[in-house]
């Protein structure tokens, strides 16, 4: 909204300098054109030495949350001897209304998934039964690494904008972690051929054999 009302200004104030309208100026690539006709031009590093200086302040106010929708759908294998989970195949698709950087949303969803993964089949607070922290280093507080996080297929589209701003923004970074645990879970109940069979994360190997072994 500041971009829009500074734009604003600069067309106002080089429209003075160039002896013309403002509609009939635009901003391309750092200059400021005539539109539809040929003519002089002035770069906007030109336009801000000769002014006083622009500037623009704009407020957003949102009383109520925007939500992306979308799914994650994982394919895994699981070795009963070692209790060991192996994800072959993780999609995600999500609905975001308006796409900013494509690239960002991306990684924000890819990372999400990441730091997901890491609840769902690794980290885990324990303590002893006096209270005392068991998991105090990284040798007992096992993160996920570059090589235990699968690749990731991620589909994002802008089919639904939301009404509550006037590009249609909805979150972005909240949908690649929240799912995570519950999609893993729902794979290993679907391996296992028992509904409901894990209840608890993270799926450890330990718990994962015991699981087979019931």
């Amino acid at each position: 909204m500041a971009a829009v009302m500074l734009r604003e200004q600069a067309l106002a104030a080089a429209a003075e300098l160039m002896q013309t309208s403002a509609d009939a100026l635009d901003i391309v690539d750092g200059e400021i054109v005539r539109t539809g006709a040929s003519g002089p031009s002035m770069p906007l590093s030109a336009l801000a030495a000769a002014s006083d200086g622009l500037s623009a302040e704009a407020e957003f106010k949102s009383s109520k949350m925007v939500y992306p929708y979308g799914a994650h759908v994982v394919q895994l294998r699981l070795d009963a001897e070692t209790g060991g989970i192996t994800i072959e195949r993780y999609l995600i698709a999500f609905d975001i209304g308006k796409a900013v950087n494509p690239m960002l949303v991306e990684g924000q969803i890819a990372g999400g998934m990441a730091q997901g993964l890491g609840g769902a089949l690794y980290e885990e607070f324990l303590y002893a039964d006096n209270g005392e922290p068991l998991s105090v280093s990284f040798a007992d507080y096992l993160m996920p690494t570059a090589h235990e996080v699968p690749h990731i297929e991620v589909i994002v589209t802008e089919d639904a904008p939301s009404p509550l701003n006037t590009y249609g923004f909805k979150g972005a970074g909240e949908g690649g972690i929240t799912p995570v645990g519950a999609a893993i879970a729902s794979a290993i109940d679907d391996a296992l051929g028992r509904p409901g069979a894990v209840t608890q994360l993270p799926i450890t190997p330990q718990r994962l054999k015991a699981l087979i072994k019931a």
